[in-house]
């Protein structure tokens, strides 16, 4: 249970084989990231293989349409000591997703909303010949069907997400 936002997780063993768990670099385990700091203090890095797919198993019932929010973070901190962080790309099964690129930037976060019409969600991360493949965290959150309703198949991914407005800052994660 993450203290500041009250949202459990659960270790990722049930949902890929393959892979190693590492700690981000001491220099960056206290990163400060308002409701994402702790999910950069580990990462799974995929050596090996060019596709590693993690296999989710949302609550699915046949000819009940929900839609999921896919949430993937990316801290590098510099795990390899290598201090140069790998470009990759994520897929949501077989579609493209995203390119994951850490240049100049010390965490990135993509999320997309999906209906799925099987009882599995696989997110793949792929190596592209230019570094390690890895992950911080995955989050797989329902989504009420009254606020985005998506037809099967389809789904919807996030560019940019901008505050503009409000004279205080106020962080917002549920």
């Amino acid at each position: 249970m993450d203290e500041e936002t009250s949202i459990f997780y659960k270790t990722d063993t049930d949902f890929i084989e393959t892979g190693e768990n590492l700690l981000a670099s001491s220099q960056f385990i206290d990163i400060n990231i308002p409701g994402f700091g702790r999910q950069l203090r580990t990462l799974r890095s995929f050596p090996e293989g060019n596709r590693n797919c993690y296999t989710l198993k949302p609550e699915y019932k046949q000819g009940e349409q929900q839609s999921y929010l896919i949430r993937a973070m990316f801290g590098y901190g510099n795990y390899d000591g290598k201090n140069h962080p790998p470009t990759f790309d994520l897929y949501l099964g077989v579609n493209y997703w995203h390119n994951i690129n850490m240049v100049n930037k010390s965490y990135l976060l993509t999320e997309i909303i999906h209906a799925p019409t099987t009882d599995t969600i696989q997110v793949c991360l792929v190596n592209i010949d230019t570094g390690t493949p890895f992950i911080s965290s995955l989050e797989l959150r329902p989504l009420s069907t009254s606020i985005y309703q998506i037809m099967s198949q389809s789904y919807l991914h996030l560019e940019e997400r901008l505050d503009v407005g409000g004279p205080v800052e106020t962080v917002y994660r549920r």
